[in-house]
């Protein structure tokens, strides 16, 4: 970290790590730091894990903002009910570090049907920062993948679904696990599956049934089957998120490499996503907090 004394620290968790941006008082960013974090289910055992990671650029002599994106640990009534802007202020945390003025942005739910999100928002909110008059639908991908309905520089409505964890899950445990074993796209196979799927959702399980079948009885290649797989789990999700996508502009905030299979199935559809880093969007997001409450 160069010479110059951090102003705040803005921090992203998302599948399990944190990263974290050291900023000084222009936003520009001084230090870059990314760490795992535990499965710690409450807001002391995170703190603490959290600290840890920040220690090397706190000091003894400055209590410093840092402003947490994803915080999993919020409790449910702090999360703000949609319509909503996608931030709208930060949650003062309590923590036993002298040094941190920790604060988090609290997340969105929705009643009906019942959904959360911690993070998304975040990201949402930087992209809106550049482009305020959107209007359309934005998909946040990483560990789930989220459909935000934006209007009027508000989320309208959304819907989660759980395919990336789905993906890694069923492709580690038999009997799955050898016969989507690969990572290379083989494109035929996976457009075939995704329309197969958006076809017949009911037919889901079965195909999973026969990627697995398939490997054993014809040999088929890892490649193969995992291309299978990814297209039946993508194909099952535009299915479901048909009312958001169908008609409208999507963007995709990531930087996993699905991005990619989700661009390829929605043009398949006739719908030409734009594919935007989540990570940028997250602390431009994560900026604007920081212009609003920090002094």
């Amino acid at each position: 970290m160069s010479g110059a004394s951090p102003a705040w620290i803005g921090v992203d968790v998302s599948d399990g790590h944190v990263h974290l941006w050291v900023h000084d008082p222009r936003g520009d960013v001084l230090a870059q730091a990314d760490g795992p974090v535990a499965d710690l289910p409450a807001e002391a055992g995170f703190v603490a894990a959290l600290t840890d990671l920040l220690s090397p650029y706190l000091s003894d002599h400055q209590r410093l903002p840092v402003i947490v994106a994803g915080l999993p640990a919020l409790p449910a009534h702090s999360l703000r009910p949609v319509p909503a802007l996608p931030v709208d202020g930060v949650l003062g945390l309590d923590a036993d570090d002298p040094r941190l003025d920790l604060r988090a942005v609290p997340g969105l739910k929705q009643a009906t049907p019942p959904q959360m999100m911690q993070g998304p928002e975040t990201a949402i909110a930087g992209y809106l920062q550049a482009l305020p008059e959107f209007d359309g639908v934005i998909c946040t991908l990483d560990a789930q993948s989220t459909w935000s309905h934006i209007s009027a520089r508000e989320v309208v409505s959304f819907q989660t679904f759980m395919t990336p964890a789905m993906a890694l899950q069923l492709g580690g445990a038999a009997p799955l696990s050898q016969a989507v074993a690969g990572g290379t796209l083989i494109e035929e196979t996976f457009d075939t599956a995704v329309n197969d799927i958006m076809a017949r959702p009911q037919s889901f399980g079965t195909a999973l049934a026969e990627t697995s079948a398939q490997a054993a009885l014809e040999g088929a290649s890892p490649d193969t089957g995992w291309s299978r797989l990814m297209g039946a789990l993508i194909g099952l999700e535009l299915a479901g998120s048909r009312p958001y996508w169908l008609g409208r502009e999507v963007v995709i905030l990531s930087d996993s490499p699905l991005s990619a299979l989700y661009t390829r199935a929605l043009k398949a559809q006739g719908v030409l996503a734009q594919d935007v880093s989540r990570r940028e969007q997250l602390r431009a997001g994560l900026q604007v907090c920081a212009e609003a409450s920090v002094n």
